[in-house]
């Protein structure tokens, strides 16, 4: 069967075209000057850059998938650089030619891709600002883009804008960054080859890609790399790209993700020096102070390990301020809500905030200021049992702090507590925190203390009260098993001393504590076994026996505190059976006694009795005489030494 005419004729077409096009391509190389291709890439970059290009050797042309041009050996630097490292070096450059343009003598390319570039950041340039004027001050087409949108941004003739806009509309394409390295070098740091590269200063194994079709289109960024040991994947996209680098607003999203840290942002910035962002942040880590560490941020807390953090909030981020609006924070699986703002005015940044948790260790949050006395064992060849024993108040030199908190439930080490309403204030050389307002021990309570810093020491300051409370709840949270004294009252506690090392803070200081009790009872504690044994003994301890007690009416106790003694002001226990008063000194840090005691018995001063039908006086009963007695020996045994036996 005969083909029909026309379709010899197509078939024949096709077979011709596809066989100049491979003769086309076959004889491409020849055709294209590399020469060419070499100068007009070189003219491109800089073009696009503002930045001197020098290609080493002649490109390379591959025709098939697409006509590709290699260019190895290219460096990117300063026009002027007086001697300045390059801020680009690459091993290879591959752009993609168009044919039919390279066949006409155009040559223009739609991706470039750097395979295994190095960037000198620091060097030729210090941060990124100093390279976005770099850029935007260039002869280079993206510079002068930059510069047209600036004008853009300002009111001007409407021929201008014309212009303007003109200029600001240029052709971009695609960029592929292969294997790439970036270093953050100090310019004034010495630049020794045989130096390795400082690995918390290089991003390396960066792979990125740049989608920016139209420098007035907006532009996307992704990639991956390897940063101080940890795999990141990061993305950028800009609604308003030019604009943003032109100083203006754009609408940007932003991820950074690696197994330290997860970031999101997405809103409003402006990257200007007058910079400003606002929108929606989302930051999840597993370990706060292992993200700190890993950024290089220098830290402003104690020795506490802070876990799992996130946080997702409203940002609003000018040059000196940052603040959090519609907190909702966890950390350690303790959720939190409020409000932060930190200024930057001032040498020291200024925190000031509100927060409401559901849950709140006070320990744990005072020693994320004051890293407390690490008790683990240690071997004896180890240096740094004194360094241990000193009390860190540097971080009062560090910021200034002003948090306002709250907790529905909270823990001071055994101690629970619910209702907190609590504050922490850090300026001026002083540090307070304070418990405004808690319930515990059922009852209410509030502590204040201040920690005052100058350059030689630290000087604290310690004040607790206590209404209404039971003490042998306060006993048993203090790691007292079995409570001595059960009643309930108010107490009080002021202590103040040098801060200075955790092993004498109590032998320094110097204070006063006040007890009132009412209707309570001293558990474990006979009248008639102390009376029976002070009458036939001249020495006795002081057994604490089960399932006994002596009621008290009242008990009152004062007591001044210096250099780890307690002085006793005043201490009275009244009874059904007599009162009981004791004077003396309490060392409270060897926990021993030495106390001078008496017992007054009832009708030790009878009153006057009305006389009988026969006028005469009636009879009394004599009264017994005072039993006085010395206590010595410890808390845990004490040891009584009565003066004279009971008539």
């Amino acid at each position: 069967m005969r083909w029909p005419k026309f379709m010899r004729l197509v078939i024949a077409v096709v077979i011709l075209g596809a066989a100049a096009a491979a003769t086309l391509l076959a004889v491409m190389p020849f055709i294209v000057s590399t020469d060419a291709i070499r100068i007009r890439v070189a003219q491109e970059i800089s073009a696009w850059t503002g930045y001197s290009v020098e290609l080493r050797q002649a490109p390379r042309l591959r025709v098939f998938p697409v006509l590709r041009a290699s260019l190895s050996g290219v460096t990117l630097s300063k026009v002027s650089g007086h001697g300045a490292g390059p801020l680009m070096s690459a091993d290879r450059i591959d752009v993609e030619l168009s044919p039919f343009d390279a066949l006409m003598g155009r040559l223009s390319f739609s991706e470039t891709q750097i395979v295994r570039p190095h960037f000198n950041i620091g060097g030729p340039v210090e941060n990124f600002s100093e390279l976005l004027n770099a850029i935007a001050s260039s002869n280079g087409r993206l510079g002068t883009a930059i510069r047209a949108q600036r004008a853009l941004l300002k009111q001007g003739s409407n021929d201008d804008k014309a212009l303007a806009a003109q200029l600001a509309s240029q052709p971009f394409g695609r960029v592929v960054v292969r294997d790439g390295t970036i270093s953050f070098n100090r310019p004034d740091a010495e630049n020794d080859a045989e130096d390795k590269p400082d690995p918390q200063q290089q991003i390396t194994a960066l792979n990125a890609t740049l989608e920016w079709p139209r420098t007035s289109s907006p532009a996307t960024l992704k990639g991956s790399g390897q940063w101080r040991g940890e795999g990141t994947q990061f993305s950028l996209s800009a609604a308003q790209a030019l604009p943003l680098l032109a100083g203006g607003m754009s609408d940007v999203s932003a991820s950074f993700n690696a197994t330290p840290l997860n970031l999101s942002f997405q809103g409003k910035a402006n990257i200007s020096d007058d910079r400003f962002f606002e929108g929606a942040l989302g930051i999840k880590t597993p370990s706060l102070h292992g993200a700190v560490r890993w950024l290089g941020l220098p830290s402003v807390v104690g020795r506490t390990e802070i876990g799992v953090f996130s946080l997702d909030s409203t940002i609003t981020s000018t040059s000196h301020r940052l603040k959090f609006a519609n907190v909702e924070m966890t950390t350690d699986e303790s959720p939190a809500k409020g409000v932060i703002e930190i200024g930057f005015e001032r040498e020291q940044p200024a925190v000031t905030g509100t927060l409401a948790f559901e849950k709140l260790d006070l320990r744990r949050l005072f020693s994320i200021f004051v890293p407390l006395p690490d008790n683990r064992p240690r071997s004896p060849n180890e240096r740094d049992q004194n360094s241990r024993d000193m009390i860190d108040t540097s971080f009062i030199d560090r910021a200034e702090l002003d948090l306002r908190l709250s907790a529905q439930n909270a823990t001071a080490g055994p101690i629970t507590l619910t209702g907190v309403a609590a504050a922490v204030q850090i300026r001026g050389g002083r540090a307070i925190f304070d418990i405004g307002d808690a319930r515990a021990f059922d009852g209410i309570v509030q502590a204040n203390l201040q920690i005052v810093r100058d350059l030689k020491s630290a000087t604290g300051e310690l004040r607790f009260n206590a209404s209404d409370i039971a003490s042998s709840q306060l006993f048993a949270a203090l790691g007292y098993e079995k409570p001595f004294i059960n009643g309930k009252g108010n107490i009080s506690l002021f202590m103040k001393g040098p801060a200075n090392r955790w092993s004498s803070l109590l032998a320094n200081a110097q204070g006063n504590v006040s007890v009132q009790l009412n209707n309570g009872q001293m558990q474990g504690f006979s009248v008639q076994d102390f009376l029976t044994k002070a009458q036939s003994q001249r020495f006795f301890a002081l057994e604490r026996q089960e399932n006994v007690a002596l009621a008290f009416n009242r008990l009152d106790l004062k007591a001044n505190l210096s250099e780890g003694v307690a002085t006793l002001e005043n201490a009275r226990v009244d009874t059904s059976d007599g009162t009981l008063n004791l004077a003396g000194i309490v060392p409270f840090v060897d926990r021993s006694l030495a106390l001078s005691g008496e017992v007054i018995f009832p009708g030790t001063q009878p009153e006057q009795q009305p006389d009988t039908a026969e006028g005469q006086q009636a009879e009394t009963p004599a009264a017994k005489p005072p039993l006085h007695f010395f206590v010595g020996g410890s808390w845990d045994r004490p040891f009584i030494s009565p003066s004279g036996p009971v008539q």
